[in-house]
């Protein structure tokens, strides 16, 4: 009699469950076709628990934030041990390295006292700030808060301590902008270090400007670029300074690219004061009459310019008579 008595107690809690279950589910979609129709009504209630609950997960998350910083810096010793072992490795290289070069520099410096040659004159230079930067989908430029007032003019060649950046290209009494070697526009003539090969660096507006061997002349040979040799910039033309580093030369399928020393500029640049010297103006006032060369006026519609230069041939020399025979008596 006991055991029929709980039983209707048991299906009257089963039932109960059940209800409960049905009555959480048809919530539950009610809620989420409400959702659905009234969205903004759950993202302010869903802000608003946020508020009220974000001082509790924070204190919550503390204790797994340093619990995840400790076992984070478990790791570190190990690393930072390895890193410890890399940079006596790499400090020991280096001064090896130290010594090679001040030998080095120790016999350049002999061999130009032996052949009394010119040194080459330190390049003066003016140290600007990056204020912005320019990239855009076809301009790749930077400014410098730098202009005309500070010595600043077109054309003037933009390198940091790694090496060449761009170049000025237009100026302002307190600013001026720089093209980069990546932009489109830009065209330098450059010099592989091994092969003493000039070439041509175009920027295409991509990390690595394309070395274009064809456009600079001569006949490209396979020993003419290999990847890692160093690329410099040449005074060709009186555009940039002669001997700045650029970059190394790298490999992009069937093209030669270089990747560049300062592919990304810092916080101040050098700005170098370089132009070609002018020529020596007493050349063309003191040329030689030995090669025939005398002032002529030009034409009144042919020419403007005042005096010109031609070459006439030399006169023949007037030979002297020959003397007379002496008379034998």
């Amino acid at each position: 009699m006991a055991w029929f008595g709980m039983r209707p107690a048991r299906s009257r809690g089963a039932f109960a469950i059940r209800s409960s279950v049905a009555l959480c589910g048809l919530l539950a979609i009610a809620i989420a076709l409400l959702g659905k129709a009234q969205a903004s009504i759950f993202d302010s209630a869903r802000a608003k628990l946020s508020d009220i609950t974000a001082p509790a997960l924070l204190e919550v998350r503390a204790p797994l934030v340093a619990l995840e910083n400790w076992i984070e810096s478990l790791g570190m010793v190990f690393s930072v041990y390895q890193e410890n072992l890399d940079l006596k490795r790499e400090n020991a290289e280096l001064r090896r390295w130290q010594d090679v070069a001040l030998s080095l520099e120790n016999r350049v410096r002999r061999y130009e006292q032996l052949l009394n040659s010119v040194p080459e004159e330190i390049m003066p230079s003016i140290t600007a700030r990056v204020i912005g930067e320019s990239n855009r989908p076809f301009v790749k430029t930077m400014i410098l808060n730098a202009g005309t007032e500070h010595g600043v003019r077109k054309g003037l060649a933009v390198a940091d301590d790694r090496g060449l950046i761009g170049r000025i290209y237009l100026t302002g009494e307190r600013t001026s902008w720089v093209i980069l070697l990546t932009d489109l526009s830009s065209r330098v003539p450059v010099m592989i270090e091994s092969s003493q090969r000039r070439a041509i660096l175009s920027g295409d507006n991509t990390p690595t400007p394309v070395l274009d061997l064809d456009l600079a002349g001569g006949t490209a040979t396979p020993g003419t670029a290999r990847p890692g040799d160093r690329v410099l910039s040449t005074g060709d033309g009186g555009l940039l300074p002669a001997g700045l580093p650029v970059g190394v030369v790298v490999e992009d399928g069937n093209a030669l690219r270089v990747s560049l020393f300062a592919a990304s500029a810092g916080d101040y640049v050098r700005v170098l004061d370089y132009g070609v010297p002018p020529l020596p103006s007493a050349a063309g006032s003191s040329a030689p009459a030995s090669l025939g060369l005398r002032p002529t006026t030009p034409g009144r519609a042919t020419s403007s310019v005042a005096v010109s230069t031609t070459l006439s041939p030399p006169k023949p020399a007037v030979s002297a008579p020959a003397p007379a025979p002496a008379e034998v008596n």
